[in-house]
């Protein structure tokens, strides 16, 4: 009877232990899932060339840089760094920016990449109206640039038009149109994934149907 309580006993810790287990990996989730940065999560959810991304990053600093001129001087959280349990942070005020690296014990309960610090009474608060009015300005921002992105794009596709492979940088496909403008070069960002591998430099693509078919 006693080796069956002791039994029960072992089985039970185990099961504490595994629903523990559980529980740090869900929170670790949902922290990574917190610390994703605005433009990290557009880009990973719409097809976006180098170009356009490039475009985004300095534009996201135009307007943090803006509104700390508007509001007063903030500090926007931009990335965790996860082996320092630490936070990168820009600090804009007056027309200046500068890089900081704060540590989770330095900033409130709450606070996660995205959001936007005040300093208050010597400690960092979080400004809950400036984190909403900044996420929607950078997210209309990106948004504004992918359309302007895809436009041209769209106007670039020609039926029937050969396109001759410039570059292929891990995946990213630039081409030129040879039957019409080869001095236009872009990125297509809608270049078929079966055909990345073969679309290197010098390869060509007819534009048909909506997509483009290798050219022996």
């Amino acid at each position: 009877m006693n080796l069956n309580i002791f039994n029960n006993i072992e089985k039970l810790r185990k099961k504490s232990e595994e629903a523990h287990e559980l529980l740090e990996e869900l929170k670790n989730k949902m922290e990574d899932e917190n610390n994703i940065g605005i433009l990290e999560e557009f880009q990973s959810n719409n097809k976006v060339s180098i170009g356009t991304k490039n475009q985004m990053e300095r534009r996201l600093d135009d307007i943090l840089l803006n509104y700390a001129n508007e509001t007063g001087e903030i500090f926007f959280i931009v990335e965790k760094l996860q082996e320092e349990n630490a936070f990168v942070v820009y600090k804009y005020e007056e027309s200046d920016d500068s890089v900081l690296k704060l540590t989770k014990e330095e900033l409130p309960e709450g606070a996660n990449v995205n959001t936007v610090l005040r300093m208050q009474d010597g400690i960092y608060a979080i400004d809950e109206n400036a984190t909403e009015e900044l996420r929607t300005r950078i997210t209309d921002m990106a948004n504004e640039l992918l359309e302007e992105q895809n436009k041209v794009l769209e106007e670039y596709r020609k039926e029937g038009h050969l396109y001759r492979v410039s570059e292929n940088i891990n995946g990213s496909i630039f081409i030129y149109d040879i039957t019409d403008n080869p001095s236009i070069e872009v990125e297509e960002v809608d270049f078929p994934e079966e055909l990345k591998e073969e679309a290197q430099e010098g390869r060509i693509f007819e534009y048909t149907d909506g997509s483009y078919i290798l050219k022996e």
